[in-house]
């Protein structure tokens, strides 16, 4: 997981992307975004780099934030 982290984040910074998008896995999976946005992750990933223009979706369980 944080070697996944540190990767999508040195992605981002490479990119000179707009930042970070965290979406959160839900109990029925899904996942919700920032925006209070709730769709299967296969979809948000279809998004490509976030809907914001330039940003990087990164996907946390709800587990892995209470670490």
């Amino acid at each position: 997981m944080r070697r996944e982290l540190k990767r999508r984040l040195r992605a981002a910074e490479l990119s000179g992307s707009g930042g970070i998008e965290i979406w959160i896995f839900q109990e029925d999976g899904t996942v919700r975004g920032p925006h209070g946005e709730q769709m299967m992750r296969e979809e948000a990933e279809a998004l490509g780099l976030g809907h914001a223009a330039g940003t990087v979706p990164i996907f946390f369980s709800e587990i892995d934030l209470r670490l």
